[in-house]
């Protein structure tokens, strides 16, 4: 009796914090929109602390504000990147490197993979986001809150999209070098790789998930 009890507990415990995961997935906060038509980041170790950051004085604007020249070249040659963790590289535009995107809900990336190299499954909590192929082959696809996969390999010119808040992942399928130009909707989309969230939990708390697909799946 007390087994099942304790059983029950652990049950609706795990059923509780899927359904407060499930909530708190489908819940998004958004950039809000600008107030103005442009607001160039102050950078400067002066300027006051916001959420996101405060506008430069308009007089002080230059052409080099709205203007990012980062992607031009590689970031590390393709032994390099080959040598990563995951064979894949990626450089993102923040207001840090590129100050005219400051409250324009947008974060721009170049991302290089070796041959088989991988994005992991991951999520930005804030953004959609779109991959626009430069170079090579990317299977690439997301998971929808219904548990389908949507995937396609791409090629050279095409664009695949990334719903808001949903996991994906891009793995370099050719035999060359991929480039890919990803947009995302989000000064600020977060990062969040599925695999460190599950296996970063304190242990009792992954006992509890082990002791849920022992009593329920196996």
């Amino acid at each position: 009796m007390a087994q099942s009890s304790s059983t029950t507990v652990l049950s609706l415990l795990f059923i509780a914090l899927c359904a407060a995961a499930s909530f708190m997935s489908a819940v998004h906060a958004a950039d809000p929109d600008p107030l103005q038509d442009y607001c160039v980041a102050d950078v400067s170790a002066n300027a006051p602390l916001l959420n996101g950051y405060a506008c430069k004085p308009r007089s002080e604007a230059t052409d080099e504000d709205f203007t990012f020249t980062g992607f031009r070249k590689a970031p590390k040659s393709d032994s390099e990147i080959a040598k990563s963790p995951t064979g894949a590289i990626a450089v993102l535009t923040t207001p840090l490197t590129y100050p005219g995107i400051n409250t324009q809900g947008i974060t721009h990336a170049r991302l290089d993979f070796a041959v088989g190299g991988v994005t992991p499954l991951h999520t930005h909590p804030r953004a959609a986001e779109t991959i626009f192929i430069l170079k090579g082959t990317v299977y690439t696809g997301f998971i929808s809150d219904d548990n389908k996969l949507f995937a396609s390999t791409l090629k050279q010119g095409d664009v695949f999209v990334f719903p808001k808040g949903l996991s994906h992942f891009q793995i370099n399928v050719g035999k060359e070098t991929a480039i890919s130009f990803n947009t995302l909707t989000s000064q600020s989309p977060g990062f969040l790789v599925t695999a460190n969230q599950v296996y970063t939990f304190p242990f009792t708390f992954v006992q509890l998930i082990a002791h849920f697909l022992e009593v329920f799946v196996w």
